[in-house]
């Protein structure tokens, strides 16, 4: 079988990515025993994982969906989402919020109880300080503000950075060592992370590895591409540029999808005003 074709700038991008940018990050995290690793040092105690999903992409009907980088299910029940970000160009705590409260959602059956529900952990990873504290890691507890005592509501947010690095402790080290691993392409920990450093090394210097991430990279350009039509067509359909019925005929949808779709996104089907004034623009022109 031949080698396939990729343009010289998928090649480029990709001999230049680490495990902190999530197109790697979520191939890594294909491989469970992987996620174990990650989870284990982070937490500061070994974990079983017995479910992994890979950039799951969860719908929210009453906004937006979420894309995730790494969603795993423990032994014991709970999830853990791992998220990767590189630029500080988002409100990062806000983010690990509402992520929390969509998994929260879709990970709960109906008609369960509430001291039920899902029980949620997000650990995310920056390459920066998001707190500016010199830590290398932060994990954030719900307190009462009266006495100090931490309460347990089922979620658990950790802060890890590459930025930070700290041997004073196992836990710092451990996250420090680990670190290193997603910021420097070159660096590999086969005593403490060996399944880790073993996968890396796969999209990092074999060309198995670089051919699976150049598929997942164009295939991810692909889907943006796309996204931004279908999101073009779902603004003309709410503001009433656009008829419903030919918005999804260009989107190769059915109405009844088209209109699924634009909901999960957030959009709004248009009102008799929208409709109205679009009309009048229309023979206005």
């Amino acid at each position: 079988m031949s080698k396939p074709d990729f343009s010289k700038s998928t090649v480029e991008t990709v001999r230049q990515l680490v495990p902190i940018d999530d197109v790697m990050f979520q191939k890594i995290c294909e491989d469970r025993e992987v996620c174990e690793e990650i989870i284990s040092a982070i937490l500061g105690e070994p974990v079983t994982v017995i479910q992994v999903v890979s950039q799951e992409s969860i719908g929210n009907l009453q906004g937006r969906s979420v894309r995730l980088d790494c969603l795993c299910k423990l032994k014991n029940g709970v999830y853990v989402n791992v998220e990767v970000q590189k630029p500080d160009n988002d409100d990062h705590e806000a983010r690990v919020r509402y992520n929390a409260s969509v998994i929260t959602a879709n990970e709960t059956p109906k008609s369960v109880k509430f001291r039920d529900i899902a029980r949620v952990i997000v650990i995310y990873i920056t390459k920066f300080d998001l707190f500016h504290d010199n830590y290398p890691i932060y994990h954030i507890d719900r307190t009462v503000r009266e006495t100090g005592k931490v309460r347990d509501d089922g979620f658990t947010e950790i802060y890890v950075n590459a930025a930070v690095k700290k041997y004073d402790s196992d836990l710092n080290r451990n996250v420090s060592d680990l670190m290193d691993l997603f910021v420097d392409r070159e660096r590999y920990d086969i005593e403490k992370f060996p399944c880790f450093s073993k996968r890396k090394n796969t999209f990092v210097n074999t060309e198995k590895g670089e051919i699976e991430m150049c598929e997942k990279v164009e295939n991810l350009f692909r889907e943006r591409e796309k996204e931004t039509i279908l999101n073009l067509l779902f603004e003309s359909v709410q503001d009433g540029a656009m008829k419903l019925t030919y918005a999804a005929d260009k989107a190769g949808l059915s109405i009844t999808e088209f209109k699924h779709q634009m909901q999960i996104k957030g959009y709004n089907y248009p009102t008799l005003e929208k409709k109205a004034a679009a009309a009048r623009r229309s023979l206005a022109q």
